[in-house]
C-alpha cells in the first residue's frame, strides 16, 4: 500500500508541477501503464529505480528522480558553505561546498560564511573558485557569490522560467552585500578568476560557473559537468522516498539558453585532480602546467536595470 500511495502522489505532483506540461502528461501516462511492473518489485530501491528510469526515458531531465530517503541524511553535520585559503603567488582559493537558500533555516549562517570567505580573500592577486564537489542548491546564494566578482552596478544573471502562463523571475546581482555598511566595497571585482569544476558539479553550482563563463568573467577549468539546469524541489513521500521535482528552467540572458543535458564545457579541460595546478599555471605568468598534468580537449557582461 505504501508504494501505491507514493506512486499516486508522484503522478499527482508531476502532473501539477513539472516544468514542461507536455512531458508531464506523457510521463503520467507511462507511469500508469507501468504500474504492474512497479508493483512486482521487491525492494524500495528497485521501485525508486524503475520510476526514475521512466522519468528519464520521457524527460531526459537529470533533476527528476525518485530515491529512497537515507536515514540520518538531514541530521548529519555539514561543512561550512564557503571556506577560503591562500596559496603561493598571492592566489586565494574560495571553496563553495553548496548553495543553500538564504530563506532556509540555515540561510543567515550561509550568508555569513560566504561573506567571510570572500572578504578573507580581499588582498589576493587572483582568485580560484572551487565548486568541484558542489552538488548545487538555490539561486539566491549563487547570485550573492557572483556579486563579489563583479562591480556594484546591477547585472542580470539569470531568468527562471516556469510553466506556461506563469510569470518568469529574474536573478540579479546583489545591490548591497552584508559587509557593505559604508557603501560599495568589492575588492575582487577586477581580480583574475578561475572556476574549478568536475563531474560532481551540479545544478546551482553549474549555474555559478556557466554565468561567469558566459559573462567572460572567469576561466572554467576541469571536467565537463553533469548538465542540470532545472531548479527543483524535494518532496518527502510517506517518510521513505524523496521526489526531486523540477519546477522551472534557468535561462541565461546572454545565450538565451542553458546547460541542461549538455553540462558546462570547460575552457581548459583537465582531470579534477589537476585543476588547481592548472589554474595556478594560468594565473601565474611564466608558470606552465607541471609534468603529469593531464589536459583534455577544451572549448578553446551584461549590465541592465533592475526590474
Amino acid at each position: 500500500m505504501l508504494r501505491e500511495t507514493v506512486l499516486n502522489r508522484t503522478i499527482e505532483l508531476v502532473a501539477e508541477q513539472y516544468i514542461f506540461e507536455d512531458k508531464a502528461r506523457e510521463l503520467v501516462a507511462r507511469m500508469h501503464a507501468n504500474t504492474p511492473e512497479y508493483a512486482a518489485v521487491k525492494t524500495d530501491h528497485q521501485f525508486a529505480a524503475l520510476m526514475t528510469r521512466d522519468m528519464f526515458a520521457v524527460t531526459k531531465d537529470v533533476h527528476l528522480t525518485l530515491s529512497v530517503r537515507i536515514k540520518g541524511d538531514y541530521e548529519r553535520e555539514l561543512p561550512p558553505v564557503a571556506m577560503s585559503s591562500f596559496l603561493d603567488r598571492g592566489i586565494a582559493v574560495i571553496k563553495l561546498t553548496r548553495f543553500p537558500s538564504i530563506h532556509a533555516a540555515n540561510g543567515e549562517a550561509a550568508v555569513r560564511d560566504i561573506d567571510k570567505a570572500f572578504l578573507m580573500a580581499e588582498r589576493a592577486r587572483a582568485i580560484i573558485m572551487d565548486v568541484r564537489k558542489n552538488p548545487g542548491g538555490d539561486g539566491t546564494t549563487v547570485a550573492m557569490a557572483t556579486s563579489y566578482l563583479l562591480p556594484p552596478e546591477p547585472f542580470l544573471l539569470a531568468v527562471y522560467r516556469y510553466r506556461v502562463g506563469m510569470a518568469p523571475r529574474q536573478s540579479w546581482t546583489w545591490e548591497k552585500l552584508p559587509h557593505e555598511v559604508n557603501g560599495a566595497y568589492r575588492p575582487l571585482a577586477d581580480k583574475p578568476v578561475c572556476v574549478l569544476v568536475s563531474k560532481d558539479t551540479f545544478s546551482a553550482a553549474e549555474e555559478f560557473a556557466y554565468t561567469l563563463q558566459q559573462m567572460k568573467r572567469a576561466t572554467i577549468i576541469g571536467e565537463k559537468t553533469r548538465g542540470g539546469a532545472h531548479p527543483s524541489k524535494r518532496h518527502i513521500l510517506d517518510g521513505t522516498y524523496v521526489l526531486s521535482l523540477p519546477f522551472a528552467e534557468t535561462i541565461s540572458p546572454i545565450t538565451k539558453s542553458n546547460w541542461e543535458g549538455v553540462g558546462i564545457i570547460p575552457d581548459i579541460a583537465c582531470l579534477r585532480k589537476d585543476a588547481v595546478k592548472t589554474a595556478i599555471a594560468l594565473l601565474s605568468p611564466g608558470i606552465t602546467p607541471s609534468k603529469g598534468t593531464t589536459l583534455l580537449p577544451g572549448r578553446g557582461m551584461k549590465k541592465g536595470k533592475r526590474k
